[in-house]
Parts: structure tokens; C-alpha cells; sequence
């Protein structure tokens, strides 16, 4: 027998955009979605059922910069977000 296994859809959050880097790069972005609240919706009407979500400006300064994006993601789904980058204990916005 498989193993259920939980996908968890990422949200890679810089300057309020959901964005994609190249290997790592800030300075090699792609915006995929200017709307962090609409994607966390088209996730999770696709019937994801977490979101991981990364504010990656935080990431490289050790605190929360994505701050509304991150809210407005929390406002649009009902189902649990995980964070990271820049979050270091629970939700410090």
C-alpha cells in the first residue's frame, strides 16, 4: 500500500508578488502573480489543502517584509498556511 502523501502548492512571496526565483537569484525573478490573495485561492479552489508561504525578501533579512501580502493570503483561505523566511516565531507581523 502507498503512502497518502500531503502536497503542499508554494507561494514564494517578493515585494508583494508571488514570484519564482532562478536558482536562488533575487536579481533573476519571475512574477507569476501580482495577486498573492487570488493565488492562495486558485490553490485552494483546486482543493489544496495547505498553503506553504515564503516571504523571501524576509528570508534575506532575517524579519517579516511581506507583512500584507501574508495577511491578505490568511483573509482569502480558510485552509492552514505554513511560513517561513523572515518569520522566526510564530505570526510577528
Amino acid at each position: 500500500m502507498i503512502p497518502a502523501m500531503i502536497l503542499f502548492p508554494a507561494i514564494d512571496l517578493r515585494n508583494g508578488a508571488c514570484v519564482r526565483l532562478l536558482r536562488g537569484d533575487m536579481s533573476q525573478v519571475t512574477v507569476f502573480n501580482t495577486s498573492p490573495a487570488a493565488q492562495a485561492r486558485a490553490f485552494a479552489e483546486a482543493g489544496c489543502a495547505w498553503l506553504h508561504v515564503v516571504d523571501l525578501n524576509g528570508a534575506f533579512v532575517g524579519r517579516p517584509v511581506n507583512a500584507p501580502a501574508v495577511e491578505a493570503i490568511l483573509a482569502a483561505v480558510t485552509i492552514p498556511v505554513q511560513l517561513g523566511g523572515g518569520w522566526r516565531k510564530g505570526y510577528d507581523a
